[in-house]
């Protein structure tokens, strides 16, 4: 009986109290569990889902326009499309990379290395946005693309705004170019909004106003599915649309900028610069040999980038601001008016005679002309540009008050111009020579006085100077951009020209010069410059040049009664001054002032070979070449 006893059933009460106790145990960790998926982890999930099926999708905003000052577009956007690879939803069962078929068939369809289209999946991937195999694909590469879409999963065309330049190799140096944000440059700028794939400007008024022409990004919201394949625009936000940047109006008038390049057409390297000095307004800017940024805007190959950067003719180079030369005669004006400002001899002084050099020191330093220029008069050396003469001239003022007056008129500093990577040059002040540990000796005066030696000036520092004889001393610092216009609203700011401080000689001392200047072009070395009706006042320069053939300047201004443009030219290793620079800048000028084009090939600017001088070894000399 005991052992019936002990077997008995449990009474169905305490199975029931089981049950409950085991159930109530699984509703509280089910409950645990939803606590934390709907409390801690709520946005995490929330994250995960909505980014499975929504996805942000930017919407790049054009960057702003660039005109001349007469309404000329010089920088447009175009729409273009880019085929990009798209990186899979979080939590997608596509794969995070192409399978190699598919690899094979971007490549070929696109004419890219497999490497390429690695690295771009690669980085893509790792970065969660969107990256481009190609930018500017053109049609036909786009129907094949297409007919084979279904093929390559996370390859998508999307329309992007491409830069465009009418004017194509015209005003490159002025324009630069923009290209596509890097990653050291994007971790730097992450906090101004830019993203991967962003347009910053690289060189010109494109960098030296990014911050102006760069627009505001919009954007809208997709849904796609688990592949990443757009489905339909997400409806219950709607897209904020892009902000166009704001638009440039320069001083640059294209008429003569084309007037400049065609009359540069025949100089290999050089530059050529234009301002109004009334306004300091650049009014045209040449750098030979020059470069299209529409290849930067279609995007470039590593091939092509090594090519243009390895150019041993640099056209990336803007020689018109970054490159340095000596001034050669074209100085010979700095010396006249830092003379007579200084009281250190006059209009009517004459000097020692041009026998064809004058000795000093025991040596022999040579006129341009062999023969000699014979007794002269400030007026006629300047317009002769007699060698000896200045030699004489430099020896009265000193070192000191030379280069005093070089640095008022602005000569061997960054002029502060509104484009960037500007360089300054060099006077070689005696504070130069102490620094250097050399003492400046009278030959150095005497080279200095001629534009020579170890001065270095900018061909925009040229004209600035030439803009500073025609204003008579008051000239605004130089600028491309006269206004900063909001299309959107319509708004306009004007950028007012900064001026700088004015340069203190006599009028009749400034009127010395500028007739000396003119007579320079009416029957001295710059007779080519000359223009029909139009008084033109210049100087010629032949700068010497140790690595080849002297280099050709000239600096101008006109009408000499009503000054509206100042202009330099540098041709590098190509001759001399009045025979090759002096030409450019009279076609410029008859195409600018008068409106006509020259008759006959008076304007051509070709290059020629000039004689070297042989100098007796028994002579110590120094040799200057001809104006």
């Amino acid at each position: 009986m005991s052992t019936r006893r002990s077997e008995r059933p449990e009474p169905r009460r305490v199975r029931y109290q089981r049950a409950a106790i085991l159930l109530g145990a699984g509703m509280l960790t089910l409950a645990a569990g939803v606590a934390r998926l709907q409390l801690l982890d709520h946005e995490r999930y929330k994250d995960l889902a909505e980014r499975n099926w929504l996805r942000l999708e930017v919407l790049r905003a054009p960057r702003g326009r660039i005109f001349d000052t007469s309404g000329v577009l010089l920088a447009d956007n175009a729409p273009a499309f880019s085929v990009v690879f798209q990186p899979p939803p979080v939590g997608s069962a596509r794969a995070d990379t192409l399978a190699a078929p598919a690899r094979d068939l971007v490549s070929s369809l696109l004419g890219l290395p497999d490497s390429t289209v690695r690295q771009v999946v690669r980085q893509s991937t790792r970065g969660g946005v969107p990256q481009a195999f190609r930018r500017d694909v053109p049609q036909r590469v786009l129907a094949g693309i297409e007919e084979h879409l279904s093929e390559l999963p996370g390859v998508e065309i999307v329309i992007e705004p491409r830069r465009a330049y009418p004017e194509s190799t015209r005003c490159a140096h002025v324009m630069g170019y923009a290209g596509e944000i890097g990653q050291i440059e994007l971790d730097s700028l992450v906090d101004r909004g830019y993203r991967s794939g962003d347009l910053i400007g690289r060189a010109g008024l494109e960098r030296s106003y990014e911050r102006e022409l760069r627009g505001e990004d919009g954007h809208k919201i997709l849904v796609v599915n688990a592949s990443g394949r757009r489905v339909r625009l997400f409806e219950e936000e709607k897209p904020v649309l892009p902000v166009a940047g704001h638009d440039l109006v320069l001083t640059l008038d294209v008429r003569l900028q084309r007037a400049l390049e065609e009359a540069m057409g025949n100089i290999e390297s050089g530059a050529a610069v234009a301002v109004d000095p009334r306004t300091g307004g650049v009014l045209a800017l040449v750098s030979r040999p020059s470069f299209d940024p529409n290849e930067f805007a279609r995007g470039l190959s590593r091939a092509r980038w090594n090519e243009l950067v390895n150019d041993p003719a640099h056209p990336l180079l803007d020689r018109a601001i970054q490159s340095a030369y000596p001034p050669g005669s074209t100085f010979k004006v700095v010396t006249s008016l830092a003379g007579l400002a200084e009281h250190a001899f006059t209009p009517d002084t004459r000097f020692a005679s041009c026998g064809g050099g004058y000795f000093y020191g025991g040596r022999f330093y040579r006129c341009w002309e062999h023969k000699g220029h014979g007794s002269l008069t400030l007026l006629d050396a300047l317009a002769r540009s007699c060698d000896t003469y200045f030699y004489q001239a430099g020896l009265h003022l000193g070192l000191k008050r030379l280069t005093e007056w070089a640095r008022k008129l602005r000569l061997g500093e960054r002029t502060g111009i509104d484009l960037p990577q500007e360089r300054g040059g060099l006077v070689p002040t005696p504070e130069w020579f102490a620094k250097v540990g050399r003492k400046p000796t009278g030959g150095a005066v005497l080279n200095i006085a001629i534009g020579q030696g170890e001065l270095l000036v900018t061909p925009l520092q040229l004209a600035m100077l030439a803009a500073t004889v025609a204003s008579r001393g008051h000239t605004p610092k130089p600028h491309l951009v006269r206004e900063i216009r909001d299309p959107m609203t319509g708004s306009v700011r004007r950028v007012e020209a900064e001026e700088t401080h004015g340069i203190d000689p006599d009028d009749d001392d400034w009127n010395q010069v500028i007739a000396a200047m003119e007579r320079v072009v009416a029957a001295g070395t710059g007779g080519r410059a000359r223009v029909p009706d139009i008084r033109v006042a210049g100087k010629t320069g032949t700068a010497q040049n140790p690595h080849g053939q002297d280099h050709a300047l000239f600096i101008c201004f006109a009408p000499v009664d009503e000054p509206r443009v100042a202009i330099a030219v540098v041709a590098e290793n190509a001759g001399h001054g009045g025979d090759i620079a002096a030409p450019v800048a009279g076609h410029a000028l008859l195409m600018y002032l008068a409106g006509d084009r020259p008759q006959g090939p008076s304007f051509s600017a070709t290059p020629r070979v000039t004689a070297v001088r042989a100098v007796p070894d028994s002579v110590d000399t120094a040799i200057t070449a001809a104006d």
